[in-house]
């Protein structure tokens, strides 16, 4: 009884351990795709050159204009009004 018990324990402490992992993979990786909260800029910065692109963002349904810094290779997302 006692050898099934202590199994049992250390399978359990493992599981345990795995979640805990698990939990906290996802508060620290999953900043990907969360913003900072800073607001879209009205003006592309010093440097960058309009483009033809344009998009509607599906999450929030404002377009946005592509500007491109060829110096650098950056691109900016600026919303249109």
């Amino acid at each position: 009884m006692s050898g099934e018990l202590s199994i049992l324990l250390v399978y359990g402490l493992w599981v345990i351990g795995f979640l805990i992992l698990l939990l906290l993979g996802y508060l620290v990786y999953d900043k990907r795709y969360k913003t900072d909260g800073a607001a879209t800029p009205q003006s592309p910065p010093n440097g960058f050159l309009f483009t033809p692109e344009v998009f509607i963002d599906p999450k929030d349904g404002f377009t946005y204009r592509v500007y491109y810094n060829p110096r650098t290779g950056d691109r900016a997302y600026i919303r249109e009004k």
